[in-house]
């Protein structure tokens, strides 16, 4: 049984076990999230979301919470760094 999305385009989302952060691109019509950006924390990386597919299953969700301020902002310079190849 899918339950309602409890997030939505836009939202820095934090996952509350292992620190991994994303931003949510979407909602599939099979139930799952799809992501504009993924960071793994225990990789310390980036996703190459246009290699991999990285999806979480709308049941999953209470794993994560809304980020805050400072996991945004972490977030955020993990991505600009990214994109200039640091």
């Amino acid at each position: 049984m899918i339950t309602e999305p409890l997030f939505k385009e836009g939202d820095y989302i934090a996952s509350k076990w292992s620190g991994d952060m994303a931003i949510i691109k979407g909602v599939t019509k099979k139930g799952y999230y799809s992501f504009k950006a993924y960071y793994s924390a225990m990789f310390d990386e980036l996703k190459d979301l246009k290699k991999y597919k990285y999806e979480l299953q709308v049941n999953y969700q209470e794993s994560w919470h809304l980020a805050t301020e400072e996991e945004k902002k972490k977030l955020d310079k993990i991505i600009k760094d990214a994109k200039n190849g640091e």
